[in-house]
């Protein structure tokens, strides 16, 4: 023993001397001590842990986009949205785990380039997820319920978009018309789980009768938005000028098999902010051949400081069906984490759907953010009622909630 601490001693000595000597040799040569491997554990557990959060993500980031050259870059994209569901009409009550239909899952890539005489080129694919209501994988027992292959109506792009200096936009292929979205301008932040689509939450459920018996429609169809949908068209978007901005496209339904129509819009949107208060809006006009028409249109602001904000859409179609929606929000920064951000929502409808007469729905809905992961948890409550001529439409409630990864 008394020979070992001596020889303990020099061992510890000799370790420390050589340690100072190797961190001393990297950082006086040409390469940055932190890529010294001795220093990567102190390195990747240094500062806060919202730093470290931030180093992953950012890491997370390089992954999913590369630079192809100085000037073209391939981005990977997508997202899952998560939703539970609570659903009570009193005649056919059930809970399921399942995809958000108001903002579903999907997959994209981007290729973007810019040439040196200003002009770019984008080309976007974008496809969105086999649909499942979750709850084979989530309540266990492997994949079941209606879990579905893939087909080509789940495609949602495969476009080429041209921009032009003083020209404005070209885009070819399937994508959006020129009035989608038209009727969704909304600063609330609780888009993911309440917009002016507020069949969305229950898509794909049937509607039922009073008496208990089912009907041959969906209780989503009693709501409609009249908004624009994505379509294989040509499309032009002129340059902004002062926040004003139109847009006009023409195309065919091409996923969908026996629609012979051809579709066709025009847009006009507008944007512009005043001391702290900001607003959008826009309106469109839209031929569908042997469907109805429609005109639609909505405004949303903001006030940046206070974080009030509201939503106002509505639209219109050539057999007098129209609809009105509203909306109120607050938006607070009540964790360094995220953004919380509450609403309140109404939808009224008149003559919406064949044998209607009017739909009523609202909602309360909460959404948190959580910044350096790109995540939102969220919840509503929403009442759905439906006045039908001759017979009357069971009404039906849902609570939900979710969590919406993207990246």
């Amino acid at each position: 023993m008394h020979g070992t601490f001596p020889f303990l001693i020099w061992l510890m000595a000799s370790a420390f001397w050589v340690c100072t000597a190797q961190i001393s040799q990297a950082q006086e040569s040409d390469l940055p001590a932190e890529l010294d491997t001795s220093q990567d554990w102190s390195n990747n557990w240094s500062g806060t842990w919202q730093e470290r959060r931030q180093r992953r993500q950012d890491r997370f980031d390089r992954f999913l986009n590369w630079e192809l050259s100085d000037n073209t870059l391939l981005s990977f994209y997508g997202q899952l949205n998560f939703l539970y569901l609570d659903y009570d009409d009193d005649i056919d009550p059930f809970t399921s785990f399942r995809d958000n239909a108001n903002s579903p899952g999907r997959l994209g890539l981007r290729l973007e380039t810019n040439f040196d005489n200003g002009t770019g080129l984008l080309v976007n694919l974008e496809t969105g997820l086999r649909r499942s209501t979750y709850d084979g994988i989530i309540r266990g027992g492997g994949v079941q319920d209606d879990f579905e292959d893939w087909d080509k109506t789940l495609l949602r792009k495969a476009e080429m978009r041209l921009s032009i200096p003083s020209f404005g936009f070209l885009s070819i292929g399937q994508g959006s018309m020129a009035g989608d979205g038209i009727t969704g301008f909304d600063f609330s932040r609780t888009g993911v789980i309440a917009t002016n689509s507020v069949g969305d939450t229950i898509s794909g459920i049937p509607a039922y009768f009073a008496n208990g018996e089912q009907s041959a429609s969906q209780l989503q169809a009693f709501f409609p938005t009249f908004d624009g949908s994505r379509r294989f068209r040509v499309r032009y978007d002129s340059v902004t000028k002062r926040g004003l901005s139109w847009a006009a496209s023409a195309g065919r339904e091409v996923l969908i098999d026996d629609d012979n129509n051809t579709y066709a819009d025009v847009a006009l949107r507008y944007e512009t902010e005043w001391r702290n208060f900001r607003i959008k809006t826009g309106v469109a006009a839209t031929y569908n051949d042997t469907s109805p028409d429609f005109f639609s249109g909505s405004v949303a602001g903001i006030d940046e400081k206070t974080g009030l904000n509201f939503t106002i859409a509505g639209g219109a179609n050539s057999r007098q069906g129209r609809y009105l929606y509203g909306k109120v929000g607050l938006i607070r920064s009540f964790f360094d984490f995220g953004d919380t951000s509450v609403s309140l929502d109404y939808y009224h409808s008149d003559e919406p759907f064949a044998g209607t007469n009017n739909s009523r729905s609202w909602g309360a809905s909460i959404v948190q953010s959580i910044k350096t992961s790109q995540t939102e948890i969220y919840a509503t409550y929403r009442q759905y009622d439906v006045d039908a001529i001759g017979r009357e439409i069971q009404d039906a409630r849902v609570v939900a909630a979710g969590i919406r990864f993207l990246w």
